[in-house]
């Protein structure tokens, strides 16, 4: 029997959080051995130099009243440099050679009592131990504290010729052993403890790692699901994801959403591209179909039905090349890259623009009005500024009206933008109908645009070149008074030399 694909999306999930689990209990296994190792390095380090520390400075203790003889140190003058009195009070005992060897548990000196605590006199003899042991000389010149193995005990071993401080003679030695036997314990104890906690922490971060990894899994999983849904829905159709997670993954479904309601937008918007186009090519063609068969039933015959209808074919063919290459100028903007740095100098490119339009429209009066230095550049490609400028131009005189016949072209300055604003006194456009003159062939007055002429798609190519751009377009109009556009392009970031 096969897996169906819910069990297999368990089996992938469970795996997920499996992987998940391991990698973090691996993780914490490594962060607590690293730490451990390092409390235990740095503890077993600050014990051993304590009790290094401590060892030194009770020797130097003891070696300082010592070196106050001026006689070979012997067990019936060692009293008087341990700070007792009276030869009495210490204890009496016999090696197996019968020598003497005086002892005390305590010799007036801190923390000597628990060490084994040993003075020699010059002929290497020991004479006084703190502690009741034989322990030969380890050395007879002045050593540091080294660890030694003396028989089955383990320890440090520090050792002082004593020189007196009177005749400089040297009058004996001193040698301390300091037993590490509860450093051992300590250390084990210590280092079992460790790897106990690790144990205990690495459970138990594996445990909470393995909850948390389900609960950031879940919306990730769910994200997943959605985007192979929608991948098996209609071109057409969307389904918003909704993930309230607080957290990168919503952010991650955010992006998402936005990138495909602009998909959808623009599938919608390239569906209504070709609806209009269809819409607005299928009257031209029905003329040109109706002259046609007008032509080839009697019409050829009568050279004044051939001349009109040739003359009407002839003018539907301008309209649709016009709206062709309309379209193609909108397609070409989208393609376009590497103009947005073009910079273009405004004041004399208007200039220039404004005098053409007066040679080719003589019966206009257009002024040309600027508050702007004419050093001053506009950032955008010097074609697409003449191009929208141009149709803006255009509009203002086929919209005049037969009556007005004036014209105004403005350049100003507002912050970081050049302001070009075109005016006119002509038949305007209703209020219900700008919001949607910069969507393409929209004519506010189908009937009315038919005899001025047009396409529809001159403010849709501005409205995309200002976007290139990131400036912006809007109108100002009143049916009966006249419209102005404003057109607003960023300041150039570099003038040009």
């Amino acid at each position: 029997m096969g897996i169906r694909p819910s069990q297999e999306k368990q089996v992938k999930k469970r795996s997920i959080k499996v992987k998940w689990s391991f990698a973090n209990m691996l993780f914490c296994f490594l962060v607590f051995t690293i730490f451990a190792t390092i409390s235990y390095q740095t503890s077993i380090m600050y014990f051993l130099e304590g009790e290094k520390e401590d060892l030194v400075k009770v020797v130097s203790s003891v070696s300082e009243n010592l070196e106050k003889a001026n006689d070979n140190l012997t067990p019936q003058n060692i009293y008087k440099y341990l700070g007792y009195r009276e030869e009495g009070v210490l204890e009496t005992f016999y090696d197996k050679a019968g020598h003497e060897i005086k002892s005390a548990r305590e010799i007036g000196i801190p923390r000597v009592d628990w060490r084994y605590f040993q003075v020699y006199d010059k002929d290497e003899q020991i004479i006084f131990a703190a502690k009741s042991a034989n322990i030969s000389l380890y050395s007879t010149r002045s050593t540091k504290p080294v660890i030694v193995k003396m028989g089955n005990k383990t320890g440090f071993i520090i050792t002082r010729r004593i020189r007196s401080k009177n005749t400089g003679k040297v009058v004996g030695y001193l040698q301390s052993f300091n037993e590490l036997n509860f450093y051992y314990v300590i250390r084990n104890k210590l280092l079992f403890i460790l790897i106990a906690l690790e144990v205990v922490a690495m459970l138990w971060a594996n445990f909470i790692g393995y909850f948390v990894s389900s609960h950031l899994l879940k919306p990730l999983s769910k994200l997943h699901l959605a985007m192979k849904r929608i991948t098996k829905l209609p071109s057409g159709e969307f389904e918003e994801i909704k993930i309230n997670s607080g957290d990168e993954i919503e952010e991650l479904a955010d992006v998402f959403n936005g990138m495909m309601q602009k998909k959808q937008d623009y599938l919608e918007g390239q569906e209504r591209f070709v609806s209009d186009v269809s819409h607005e090519l299928r009257t031209p063609l029905a003329v040109l179909d109706g002259h046609i068969n007008l032509l080839l039933r009697w019409g050829k015959d009568d050279p004044q039905q051939l001349n009109e209808s040739l003359e009407a074919s002839r003018q539907e063919i301008q309209k649709m090349s016009s709206m062709i290459q309309d379209m193609l100028d909108i397609a070409r903007l989208k393609q376009d890259s590497g103009n947005e740095m073009e910079q273009t100098q405004v004041v004399p490119c208007v200039s220039d623009l404004v005098n053409n339009f007066r040679m080719v429209h003589q019966n206009f009066t257009i002024e040309f009005e600027t508050r702007i230095s004419s050093e001053v550049w506009a950032q955008i490609y010097k074609n697409h500024y003449i191009q929208a400028l141009t149709i803006l131009m255009d509009n203002a005189v086929k919209y005049s009206g037969e009556k007005e016949t004036y014209i105004k072209v403005s350049l100003f300055a507002e912050e970081d933008m050049i302001i070009s604003e075109v005016s006119d006194h002509g038949l305007g456009i209703g209020e219900a109908d700008q919001a949607f003159i910069f969507e393409r062939f929209f004519r506010a007055d189908k009937a009315r645009n038919r005899e001025i002429g047009g396409t529809g798609l001159g403010l849709s190519i501005i409205e995309n070149i200002v976007k290139i751009y990131k400036g912006s377009i809007a109108v100002d109009s009143e049916i009966g008074k006249g419209s102005i556009f404003t057109m607003k392009i960023p300041k150039a970031k570099l003038t040009k030399l």
